[in-house]
């Protein structure tokens, strides 16, 4: 059959267990395939064994991808001593027994560096397409150092398709030479089962943090410095003047961790500011219940780091929850302006705290613009509709 879905081979650092954004986005595409036509090829770590017990795909554990860092040195020099030290020719070879033994017909490499190098590496090898994912930063980062640039453009050019995250991340892989019909663009979907909270769980994160009578901003992300944290404790004394009883909610763990904590303190707001930590989905979907309004101001630093989309604005409004982002990358994708949420300048603390203090003072006004966002979550952005497209890849 000319339309017949070919079997694909994802190769990914991020999957389920592991928690993330990243990760709970290939499952989903996963889940969505037909479970004879997706082999998934990811590192081994705890409590993988159950999980995987419990799919109806077949997933392949390998030690091996553990060569390859989570987290890159910003370092030329340091890039360039992990990829020597990466036994290429080995991984290729297991590769190709993978895609023998299952009938591999297509690769899908879950990020453009390094498991794309791998795909391309492979396909001149064994003449096997590949297809690879792009979210964002993945994109912008690499282009500081022209050896990785150069890298990027050969990824590229040579794929059989891309899958963007947003219409931000597909410019930016056109600016690299990408031929913008071969790109699709596949938007991050919310998980449904978040909605299924109960008042038990509601009244324990009002009695647990000391939430009764508080208007409650919430944050949900890594601890990096994109995301605007900062900018929004910095932001809170303004907006404490008109809502004297607002709490800030910082869920989440990242490098940056003990900086806010410490910007917290000095800024005299450690009555105002939480820090939660990292939290499962059933503690995720009490907060986000709980609070007034989402917030997370993300920008776009020099050395190229930004938010690609931002499925957490989603999640907010899953829940009827309006949503505050900044005017940078594909957020603009995520908060629809005056509909689902408010834009803001990202390194404006007034334009920051003018868009909290109105969604905290005008209830009326944050309830149409939260019900607006889960009319739109609940009509445009499904995993069923979403992976619709990557099958057109896989034909």
């Amino acid at each position: 059959m000319p339309n017949e879905l070919k079997k694909s081979l994802l190769i990914t650092l991020d999957f389920p267990p592991r928690l993330g954004g990243v990760a709970t986005y290939y499952h989903s595409v996963c889940k969505n395939l037909p479970a004879d036509k997706i082999v998934v090829l990811a590192p081994k770590q705890e409590g993988a064994e159950s999980f995987d017990q419990a799919q109806n795909f077949t997933i392949i554990r390998k030690k091996m991808l553990g060569q390859f860092p989570e987290v890159w040195p910003k370092s030329l020099g340091g890039i360039i001593k992990i990829i020597s030290r990466i036994k290429w020719l080995s991984i290729i070879r297991h590769l190709a027994s993978v895609a023998k033994t299952h009938k591999i017909e297509i690769i899908q490499a879950g990020q453009i560096l390094p498991l794309g190098t791998l795909a391309w590496l492979f396909w001149r090898r064994k003449k096997i397409p590949y297809i690879f994912y792009a979210h964002g930063l993945d994109i912008t980062l690499p282009q500081r150092f022209m050896r990785k640039k150069t890298l990027l453009k050969k990824i590229i050019v040579n794929a059989k398709g891309m899958v963007a995250n947003s219409y931000f991340t597909k410019d930016e892989l056109v600016k690299l030479g990408a031929d913008s019909k071969k790109i699709i663009v596949v938007y991050p979907c919310p998980n449904l089962e978040l909605q299924q909270v109960s008042e038990t769980e509601t009244a324990k994160i009002i009695n647990d943090y000391g939430l009764k009578n508080k208007k409650i901003l919430l944050t949900v992300g890594r601890l990096v410095e994109r995301k605007g944290h900062d900018l929004t404790i910095k932001s809170l004394p303004k907006i404490i003047k008109q809502v004297p009883n607002v709490v800030y909610l910082i869920v989440g763990s990242g490098p940056r961790e003990k900086y806010l904590k410490d910007l917290t303190v000095q800024s005299g707001l450690s009555e105002h500011v939480q820090f939660i930590g990292a939290v499962d989905q059933k503690k995720l979907a009490a907060l986000y219940q709980v609070c007034d309004a989402f917030i997370m101001p993300s920008r776009q630093l020099a050395n190229g780091d930004v938010e690609g989309f931002g499925i957490v604005y989603l999640e907010a409004n899953l829940f009827g929850k309006p949503a505050i982002g900044g005017k940078s990358g594909g957020v603009p994708e995520a908060i629809v302006d005056g509909k689902t949420g408010l834009l803001v300048d990202p390194n404006s603390v007034n334009e920051i705290a003018l868009a909290a203090i109105k969604l905290l003072t005008d209830p009326a006004y944050a309830e149409r613009l939260g019900l607006q966002g889960l009319e739109r979550v609940s009509n445009e952005f499904n995993w069923f509709s979403q992976t619709a497209k990557i099958k057109s890849l896989l034909n």
